[in-house]
């Protein structure tokens, strides 16, 4: 077995999960939302990458939408072995990037959506860095939960 850790991409409106030691790297986070999820025990975690809040009924791209693709993923995650009861988030994105919209944001509005489809799952929301004018990227460590944000003007990691 390699200890070698290899990049996974998820592409926008795209999900990943991985149960070995892959990272999951997700780039042009604007309005749109990365969604981390993992259970360190298990080693199991996902990320969604989501550009809007509620699909429609049905959605022919569930994970276009933060409901859907977190529903799909976090089954995914549960089907290689990762317990409900163990898995925490993190939450990154949902900026303001263009001011077209009419009432809440995009960004904003992304970012409701997720924590409350996270508080509906009855997971924790560890983290996040939301908001803003800025566009971001996220590298994911499902191994450890580590979540490093790359923007023009820094780096964070929580």
């Amino acid at each position: 077995m390699s200890s070698e850790t290899r990049k996974a991409r998820v592409s926008v409106a795209d999900w990943r999960v991985t149960d070995g030691d892959d990272t999951l790297v997700t780039s042009g986070l604007g309005s749109c939302v990365a969604v981390a999820v993992y259970d360190e025990g298990a080693a199991v975690g996902g990320l969604l990458h989501a550009m809007l809040p509620a699909a429609p009924s049905p959605a022919e791209t569930p994970a276009k939408y933060v409901d859907s693709g977190l529903d799909e993923m976090l089954a995914a995650m549960y089907r290689r072995g990762a317990d409900p009861d163990s898995v925490a988030a993190k939450l990154v994105g949902g900026s303001a990037m263009l001011d077209i919209s009419v009432g809440d944001a995009i960004g904003d509005r992304n970012v409701e959506a997720a924590e409350r489809a996270l508080d509906d799952a009855g997971i924790p929301l560890l983290a996040s860095e939301t908001g803003g004018s800025t566009g971001r990227s996220v590298t994911f460590s499902p191994t450890n939960g580590d979540v490093r944000i790359d923007r023009v003007d820094g780096v964070d990691v929580i």
